[in-house]
């Protein structure tokens, strides 16, 4: 059984330079920074260790959202995805790719996903959130979604820093204990957005769309009963209904990760909910552990059918021939 890990990240000069989480790990935890730099030898030699045999690699948060100058970050977000691919032709046996999209400017995100996927072989596209409080559910992103429905290559949507005004009202006194980060506000801006682009109608309009979620799927699968529940209730409407229950596209639209959430309740929620064809296993290294999350995937109680579909079966099948064959086997 292969195992195949989507959700690992790298820092990557001039993007990640100040970044305040490498920052951090640079002074206090050196062996973590070296990880997350590394796109080599002490990666692969990690992989080996928890028995990963292949690993989606992605520009650690927040990629390029937070530049202001779109023209850099169009021009970052180029480099870097020429930089990944040729990692990935380095050891295509070992590692895959996501590619960077600088999402300041919607019309170049498309046409850089376009050339990451089709020249450079990279698998699809991560968006680190909201672009400077943009949300993704804006229709200038629509033609993006739309090339992405046509090639059949996902785009996963990672978490960022919630929306300035949201860290003011909610997170402000409680940054020093980190709320806002990964612990809880990172799931509630990432589920959020979520359900703003399925409120949105967006995958009425593209109904072949497939898009990732981690962490179990950002607390959506434990809320979806009441999502359903109340959905078009006490507002005033957005003068469209959607075709499905939201819970209907987020089994649909979606698969979710196993990403730094390695907590067997959990897991058992998101099955029960998303099902064993919609979630693959993934670490979020080097921010987490491979061998825990390994190890949690080969203890977690389930038949050997499904631990094939979360260990590799369903992100080959997601993903189809820009997958090694061999992982196959």
């Amino acid at each position: 059984m292969s195992l195949i890990a989507l959700e690992e990240h790298y820092a990557w000069d001039p993007a990640s330079e100040g970044n305040v989480v490498a920052t951090w790990l640079r002074a206090n935890n050196g062996v973590a920074y070296d990880r997350l730099y590394d796109r080599g030898p002490l990666r692969i030699e990690q992989m080996d260790a928890a028995g990963i045999d292949f690993q989606i690699l992605s520009l650690f948060d927040p990629g390029v959202q937070d530049e202001v100058d779109a023209v850099r970050a169009v021009d970052l977000a180029r480099r870097a995805n020429d930089d990944l691919a040729e990692s990935v032709r380095a050891n295509p046996s070992r590692f895959g790719g996501f590619a960077t999209l600088a999402t300041q400017q919607p019309d170049a995100a498309v046409a850089e996903f376009d050339r990451a996927v089709t020249e450079l072989g990279l698998v699809g596209g991560l968006i680190n959130g909201h672009c400077q409080g943009r949300y993704l559910d804006d229709p200038a992103y629509e033609a993006l979604f739309s090339r992405a429905e046509a090639l059949g290559a996902p785009i996963y949507l990672h978490p960022t820093t919630p929306h300035p005004a949201v860290m003011d009202a909610w997170f402000a006194p409680y940054v020093g204990d980190g709320l806002h980060l990964a612990s809880w506000g990172f799931a509630a801006e990432t589920g959020t957005h979520v359900l703003r682009l399925i409120y949105s109608g967006l995958f009425d309009k593209f109904p072949r769309l497939q898009m990732i979620i981690g962490h179990l799927g950002e607390m959506l699968p434990f809320a979806a009963y009441r999502i359903d529940r109340y959905y078009g209730l006490g507002g005033g409407g957005t003068g469209h209904t959607l075709q499905h229950l939201p819970s209907d596209y987020l089994r649909n639209n979606f698969h979710v990760t196993t990403s730094g959430n390695f907590c067997s309740p959990a897991l058992d929620c998101t099955l029960d909910v998303m099902g064993a064809d919609r979630v693959m296993f993934s670490v979020d290294y080097p921010m987490d552990d491979n061998q825990t999350g390994a190890d949690f995937l080969a203890s977690y109680p389930m038949d050997d059918t499904n631990r094939r579909k979360v260990a590799s079966e369903n992100a080959l099948r997601l993903f189809g021939d820009r997958i090694p064959a061999a992982l196959r086997n």
